[in-house]
């Protein structure tokens, strides 16, 4: 049987190891397990320990649908493979962040035991359940990672160029780590690779004069100062109206007083491409390029393999 803590954070015995995990972390966050955060449970893999990990783990979350074990397989043997790049002292760590699929348990329960990487959270993959799904990823690392100095927030249809995200782009934002701050494409619209029943933008906007900034979901950082406001502001919500894309990083974030930096405006000229060609040739046009992503929800895996094999290449 499983073992439940106060906090809603489930742990699954295992006879061999157990998750190691830091208590006092856990204990220090009850009070804002409150509001819609009592909604979320946490499903972690069991060989995980991160009470090892140190302080300068960068963790990237990749947010994933149950069913699309396929993306993240491409994903572990691409981009997202333990590797080192050049003599940076980061460490980068990938995790998946899936929700509850009833049809998906024992796949997601193998992957957790084979990859150790799968973190399950109690939310229906949905796309109108995308708010609640983000916050998880903010409350899960503020849990498991209360040392890390911020999070970069990613989804498993995109390609990420990893040797210039960490020889390039994270120098370049660590001066951030102490401030309240939200990275990444900021506008008042994104075009957002998905379904065609799968794009609530309008639909969950609330009415406004006022233009709200938000930022490209696909991917953004979070610092963990901004990721403490956001947590403190959520706790007192026990319902959200507007649950869709634009909720955490523009009506969340606007509301805790969290600033944001745009990477559209940067001197450094950060770019992302979402293209209906191949990704990678849009990569091999432009090795710049920080990440990219098909426009179409329904891509060949092969193309994570065909992109990776471009960056490789360039290196």
């Amino acid at each position: 049987m499983s073992k439940k803590v106060p906090n809603h954070i489930t742990l699954q015995p295992n006879p061999r190891t157990m998750l190691q995990t830091s208590f006092s972390s856990i204990t220090t966050l009850q009070k804002t397990q409150k509001g819609v955060l009592s909604l979320i449970e946490f499903v972690n893999p069991v060989f995980l320990n991160l009470e090892s990990e140190s302080s300068n783990i960068i963790p990237i979350i990749v947010l994933s649908n149950a069913s699309n074990i396929e993306r993240r397989d491409a994903i572990r043997r691409t981009w997202g493979f333990d590797q080192s790049y050049g003599n940076t002292t980061m460490q980068i760590k990938v995790f998946f962040l899936v929700g509850i699929d009833d049809f998906m348990m024992k796949r997601i329960h193998a992957e957790q035991l084979i990859f150790d990487d799968v973190i399950q959270v109690s939310i229906p993959d949905m796309y109108s359940f995308i708010a609640y799904r983000e916050f998880s990823i903010m409350l899960w690392v503020k849990l498991y990672l209360p040392n890390a100095p911020f999070y970069i927030k990613t989804e498993d249809n995109v390609i990420i160029n990893m040797k210039l995200i960490i020889n390039t782009f994270l120098p370049t934002i660590e001066h951030t780590r102490n401030e309240n701050v939200v990275i990444g494409w900021f506008g008042s619209e994104h075009s957002v690779p998905r379904g065609l029943y799968q794009k609530f933008i309008d639909a969950v906007l609330p009415p406004s004069t006022v233009d709200l900034h938000y930022a490209m979901s696909l991917l953004y950082v979070v610092t963990s100062r901004a990721s403490d406001r956001m947590l403190d502001a959520i706790s007192h919500v026990n319902l959200i109206e507007h649950p869709g894309d634009p909720f955490v990083t523009g009506i969340l974030r606007d509301a805790a007083h969290v600033q944001m930096k745009n990477l559209a405006t940067s001197p450094e000229n950060y770019r992302y491409e979402l293209t209906n060609a191949a990704c990678g040739k849009a990569l091999e046009k432009n090795s710049k390029l920080l990440m990219c992503t098909p426009l179409l929800s329904v891509h060949s895996i092969q193309e994570y393999f065909n992109a990776w094999n471009i960056l490789l290449s360039q290196n």
